[in-house]
């Protein structure tokens, strides 16, 4: 007997659709925010964040204008970014910030200076 090819999700249907909370969206505009002010602090243009992180320029321009692929053809509206630590992982070395504030939801956009990390 041949094994099936289905995973559990595909034996009981599709996925219910997500709606984000607005605290997620927060989340994630101010990732975003925090990612744009650092890389002008640094006076990186986007191919110099794409060639100090390995991204693809199309990754990056989605990442700095909250976005997290291309726009929903029924809602017109973009989904929200939500990158892998792989990622944050890549931009925070490439920011030369540490991971935890890009990510840290509490922490405001902050000013940083060549000491701090």
């Amino acid at each position: 007997m041949r094994p099936s090819l289905r995973g559990p999700a595909q034996s009981v249907g599709l996925m219910p659709a997500h709606t984000p909370s607005a605290d997620f969206e927060r989340r994630a505009q101010l990732f975003g925010e925090k990612v744009r002010q650092r890389r002008h602090e640094l006076g990186l243009t986007e191919m110099q964040l794409m060639e100090r992180t390995g991204l693809s320029r199309t990754y990056l321009q989605l990442l700095l204008n909250n976005r997290g692929g291309h726009k929903n053809r029924v809602t017109g509206e973009y989904p929200l970014p939500n990158p892998a630590l792989d990622v944050v992982w890549l931009l925070a070395d490439a920011l030369e910030v540490d991971a935890a504030y890009l990510v840290d939801s509490e922490r405001p956009v902050e000013a940083w200076t060549s000491d701090r990390r």
